[in-house]
């Protein structure tokens, strides 16, 4: 009859080994970067707003023209996975008029348009080297007709998702972003409420909606 025989550890190997994984754990959220420099071109598309007849231009529509699209994004960890983020994103385009019931297009000239925002990026696979996230920022939307005409500068704000692959070293790494970004401007509509005392007059709005479709090189530090 055959006896088991047993392995006995000392008890500062065993503790040890029990402790293994949660060091690892620390050394992984340690070994985290704490901040993020990543520049992203890539294509901006969408923006319109529409005219009515008593304009100048008439009823139709203003359109941006799709385009290439860059900036920066400055990031900095809160905790592991989750960084606060703060965006610059520009857009040198045309601007053109489409009028209603079918006529020729009319290209205006230039038209900018800069998004600086700051929000949040939340991380999920953190024991991978791929990391999908979602996004989310708030600010401000710059447009600018260029020439003579005033600079408009309005609240927007964005919503986005996209991944993010960071090379063995974790001091560099890709990231993709798809994102859309909201701007509320005037519609150029004015509506009147009567009560009993007077009446109030108040302009409508218009939302304009752009896709942003980017990629980037991260540098993290």
């Amino acid at each position: 009859m055959k006896r088991m025989k047993y392995l006995t550890l000392p008890l500062g190997t065993s503790i040890a080994l029990l402790l293994a994984a949660p060091l690892e754990a620390q050394l992984q959220e340690v070994s985290q970067k704490r901040f993020e420099f990543t520049p992203i071109a890539g294509y901006q598309f969408g923006g319109a707003i529409e005219t009515n007849t008593g304009g100048s231009l008439g009823a139709g529509e203003l359109r941006l023209k799709d385009s290439f699209a860059w900036g920066v994004i400055l990031s900095t960890f809160a905790h592991l996975g989750t960084a606060v983020e703060l965006t610059y994103l520009r857009q040198a385009t045309d601007i053109e008029f489409d009028p209603s019931g079918g006529g020729t297009k009319t290209n205006l000239g230039d038209f900018s348009v800069n998004y600086i925002q700051i929000g949040g990026r939340q991380e999920f696979g953190q024991g991978g080297p791929l990391r999908p996230f979602f996004s989310g920022s708030l600010g401000i939307g710059i447009f600018d007709p260029g020439g003579d005409l005033d600079t408009s500068t309005r609240f927007s704000w964005s919503l986005g998702g996209g991944a993010k692959y960071m090379f063995a070293s974790g001091n560099a790494g890709i990231r993709t972003d798809i994102k859309w970004w909201s701007t509320p401007v005037p519609s150029g509509e004015v509506g009147i409420w009567c009560g009993f005392y007077a009446c109030v007059a108040a302009e409508g709005t218009d939302w304009v909606g752009q896709g942003q479709l980017t990629g980037g090189l991260v540098l993290a530090f």
